[in-house]
């Protein structure tokens, strides 16, 4: 989005999107399948341009991430609300979010482990064993990010 014109506070800067998905819990995948679109909330990592996320084997999200059609996503960090005093127009929240655009890929064997390592340190704030049962009912997909802009709002 290079040259565009952005509304206030929204920018496409790498290190504050970087910023904003490092600290994030939750990410928001906006997907479409036969069905129409839907949103999901999952838990996610970040790491080299890559979100890696994780499904179980079957189910809608886990269709819809396989055909690897393009998705949108978005997450937020930092939440506090603004105390608007005597005027309901000055209430709100201060936030950071990201808003982005990307394709999933699943990946398989040591691509896998290496994306569920990542969402485990993440998580754990350490590398843990997995449960042989668990990794075979578990698919690990990348989602390439196309394109991301943050919006922080004070």
């Amino acid at each position: 989005m290079k040259g565009v014109c952005m509304r206030k506070g929204i920018t496409d800067n790498p290190a504050a999107v970087i910023e904003i998905l490092e600290n994030a819990d939750v990410l928001w995948l906006a997907l479409h399948d036969r069905e129409g679109s839907y949103s999901v909330p999952v838990n996610f990592a970040h790491k080299d341009g890559i979100l890696y996320v994780h499904s179980g084997c079957k189910g809608r999200k886990f269709e819809a991430l396989c055909n690897g059609a393009p998705l949108s996503f978005s997450c937020a960090s930092s939440m506090e609300p603004k105390d608007g005093g005597d005027s309901a127009c000055n209430y709100g929240y201060r936030f950071k979010t990201v808003i982005g655009f990307g394709s999933p890929k699943r990946l398989k064997e040591d691509e896998a482990i290496k994306g569920l390592d990542t969402l485990t340190v993440k998580f754990a704030g350490k590398l843990l064993p997995y449960k042989e049962k668990a990794l075979a009912a578990t698919a690990v997909f990348a989602i390439d990010i196309a394109s991301a802009t943050a919006r922080i709002k004070d």
